[in-house]
């Protein structure tokens, strides 16, 4: 058995979040690349159409859903319409993140709920949503 096989995503689906730009391209592409079909999140969707053509290419399927993380009706759209119409989802790359620009001692309140409900909250609904069986499509 070939290394290439034994770490072979052929029949898997994956989701990707943040994928519009920067490393979620690249996560997106590693997967494509490893024989999984791929759904591409992102708020803007001016780029994310592309990714999911070049994705294409690689021989996988692939689609691109416009979703931001910070909003759990949009991550549950984004959980349903994956299991919906590539039929399963075994992987989760919770990529989109933001971040504060200022020191620790003066981040704002508003600044610190933006940050959690962008890079943690989604983590906790993406749990909810995928529960044992859910995941595989059962």
């Amino acid at each position: 058995m070939l290394v290439k096989d034994m770490f072979s995503l052929k029949g898997k689906v994956a989701v990707v979040t943040g994928a519009s730009s920067g490393l979620g391209i690249t996560f997106a592409t590693a997967l494509a690349e490893a024989g999984a079909n791929v759904e591409v999140a992102a708020r803007r969707m001016d780029r994310l159409e592309e990714v999911a053509q070049d994705l294409r290419l690689l021989g996988v399927k692939a689609r691109s859903f416009q979703c931001d993380v910070s909003k759990p009706d949009e991550v549950n759209a984004l959980v349903n319409d994956t299991v919906k119409t590539l039929g399963r989802l075994d992987i989760m790359v919770n990529n989109a993140g933001t971040a504060a620009m200022s020191p620790a001692t003066e981040i704002s309140v508003e600044d610190w709920n933006r940050v959690v409900s962008v890079n943690a909250i989604p983590i906790a609904q993406y749990v909810a949503v995928l529960r044992p069986g859910y995941m595989l499509g059962m």
